[in-house]
């Protein structure tokens, strides 16, 4: 339950990208405008893109893309467009993306001219069609397929694929940054081949044209020459959401279940958790100001988790910040939030946490500054910044605000976000949940009051409760840290309970943002900036957002009075245009339209004209961006 300053509980209410609830039917007429955010790159129907360095997908078989899609979801393949683009989607709508892609036969393009030599080319044909039967190194085409074009299910095609991109993947195999299920035999043959080799055989499948209406051979049309794990499935198609439950809820007890809805509440895996593999073990970074710490192991191990943890040990950590040990806690773990959970309540997690699977993880040492690395100095910021006590109720609130109110500042920790911080990291109480850029994350959590431009004043109660638990509402879908919220959290909290978030923020009285504008352009850069930004608004995102920024209902968000468009900070927008993504896939929304990234389309001063343009149009009022502020934000994902 320690809580990064972004990841926890941004409640990113606006972004720029959106859901879509629909059915099964809708979703087959309407796949192609939902996966926007993957011909960018890889072109339409995905065909490739112009430069080559994106592969084509289309045609490719249904298996193979979904288990790409997948370990680009779970971090085992990395790309760090691609694995921001799919983190929070599910297996469900991979496996539609799949269906979809494998389906597309748009027409090959002619190969490029190839460089090789003859006897190169002639090496490389000897490679990809006999292998190198002295060493044992079977071909290409034994697990490809005569025709090079892959088989069914899993396995790919090799032709119609760019050189760099072939060399890229195969380097990529050789050095173990691109991993098969055991027993990974294409590692174990490329590492055996010379980069000589692999030139050849590169050069002589990129030069090769395919055949017109060329398609994977059938599933078991060949007998591969090695057991391989390229040819097994890696995950299981399943109708879920994401972030499944580490153990199954129908052998806990009535207790344990209690507890482990409040661990949903509070998002604890989402910090706990550094390997999917190995939930709520901790080793996640959590960044701060002053340096990373490292979430604790919550599994029941003795030696390295909570196993030797009692009740009382662990309620003392809650309520009162300190450990087992007696040392203070850094507060990066909002105990200054969970200390309003009861003793019920937080002994009910203990007794779900002490059910999960035990996992043998040491917690890594915080790596902080001097002087913030002398855990006794925290007696000073606790005695400026920490009121230790239960949650009261008020009296002269109705219980369904009450309970609103104990979920948003206890177990949900909303403030960990969305309430600015002082220099010490003490959260500043008077702008209670008013907005603010999160530390070191670097983005910015807008207010959760009923503030009509910078909050949700504009929004219904039903309105914050269906964006809590679906991640979309009739204005906008979430977008950044805040989808990590949704896909793991809020998702599965109860409509009482939503509704009674909703209540409680709904009547918070409005309060804007205490930033200042981050950027600020003077008229003679400005008028160039809009000029420039309105042409690539109408060339690029018109389509989608509407000439006015109206959006599309159930498809693309307005981006008139978006609340991210004109935060002070604009690194929201600045970040969605560089990188687009998805909203998570939800119980109420699970397959999402996507925003494609940009990042490779527009230049910094593109990317600052667009933003500049729609952070001052349509009644938008907001500060210009310059382009060194795109800059600095394109190393981050």
């Amino acid at each position: 339950m320690i809580t990064r300053f972004a990841t926890a509980a941004l409640l990113l209410l606006a972004s720029l990208s959106t859901n879509a609830q629909t059915n099964g039917s809708a979703l087959a007429t309407d796949m192609a405008s939902r996966v926007q955010a993957c011909v960018a790159c890889h072109g339409a129907e995905g065909r490739a893109s112009a430069e080559g360095y994106y592969p084509r997908i289309a045609g490719k078989p249904e298996g193979y893309l979904y288990n790409q899609l997948i370990a680009f979801r779970d971090g085992s393949r990395q790309h760090a467009a691609m694995n921001g683009i799919v983190q929070h989607l599910s297996n469900d709508y991979l496996l539609q993306m799949a269906k979809y892609f494998a389906a597309q036969n748009p027409p090959y393009p002619a190969p490029a001219k190839t460089t090789a030599s003859p006897s190169e080319l002639e090496q490389g044909k000897r490679l990809v069609f006999d292998g190198v039967v002295s060493r044992k190194i079977p071909a290409c085409a034994a697990c490809h397929g005569q025709a090079l074009t892959g088989v069914e299910p899993y396995t790919p095609g090799l032709i119609g694929l760019p050189r760099d991109y072939l060399n890229a993947q195969l380097g990529k195999w050789r050095n173990g940054q691109r991993k098969a299920a055991d027993p990974d035999c294409m590692h174990a043959l490329v590492k055996a081949l010379s980069p000589a080799e692999l030139n050849t055989a590169t050069s002589y499948l990129a030069a090769q044209a395919v055949p017109p209406n060329s398609k994977a051979a059938p599933a078991n049309s060949i007998q591969f020459p090695l057991k391989c794990g390229t040819h097994t499935t890696t995950a299981a198609p399943n109708l879920g959401t994401v972030s499944p439950e580490p153990i199954a809820l129908n052998v806990l007890s009535a207790q344990e279940t209690r507890g482990a809805y409040l661990a949903r509440i509070g998002n604890c895996a989402g910090c706990h958790t550094a390997n999917p593999k190995k939930p709520f073990a901790g080793g996640r970074a959590i960044e701060t100001p002053f340096g990373p710490i490292y979430s604790s192991n919550l599994t029941p191990n003795p030696e390295t988790g909570l196993g030797n943890w009692t009740a009382d040990d662990f309620y003392k950590a809650m309520h009162s910040g300190i450990s087992k040990n007696g040392d203070y806690l850094y507060p990066a773990f909002p105990y200054t939030d969970y200390t309003k959970m009861s003793r019920a309540e937080v002994d009910d997690l203990f007794a779900y946490l002490k059910r999960l699977p035990a996992i043998v993880q040491k917690t890594p040492e915080p790596e902080l500054q001097f002087p913030f690395n002398q855990r006794p100095l925290l007696a000073v910021w606790r005695a400026l910044y920490f009121t230790e006590g239960e949650y009261k109720p008020n009296t002269q609130q109705s219980a369904q605000w009450n309970r609103g109110a104990y979920l948003v500042n206890g177990p949900g920790h909303c403030a960990a976000c969305h309430t600015p911080r002082n220099t010490l990291g003490g959260l500043k109480d008077k702008l209670n949940l008013s907005g603010a850029t999160i530390p070191v994350l670097n983005w910015f959590a807008p207010a959760l009051n009923n503030h009509p431009v910078h909050g949700l004043g504009k929004w219904s109660e039903s309105d914050i409760a269906a964006y809590l638990q679906n991640g979309v509402n009739r204005h906008a879908a979430t977008y950044g840290p805040m989808s990590e919220v949704i896909a793991h959290s809020l998702q599965f909290a109860t409509e009482s309970d939503t509704n009674a978030m909703a209540v409680y923020l709904k009547s918070l009285p409005a309060q804007a943002p205490s930033e200042n504008e981050s950027t600020g352009l003077g008229q003679r850069t400005l008028q160039p900036l809009m000029q420039r930004g309105e042409n690539i608004y109408a060339n690029t995102c018109a389509e989608c957002h509407g000439k006015q920024g109206e959006g599309k209902a159930n498809q693309f968000p307005a981006l008139a009075g978006n609340v991210n468009v004109i935060a002070p900070n604009p690194v929201n927008a600045i970040r969605l245009v560089l990188n687009g993504g998805f909203s998570p896939s939800t119980q109420g929304a699970p397959y999402p339209h996507g925003m494609p990234p940009y990042r490779v389309e527009l230049s910094n001063t593109d990317i600052a004209a667009v933003v500049t343009y729609i952070r001052r149009s349509w009644g938008n009022s907001a500060s210009g961006v310059a382009s060194v502020e795109i800059d600095k934000q394109r190393g981050m994902q």
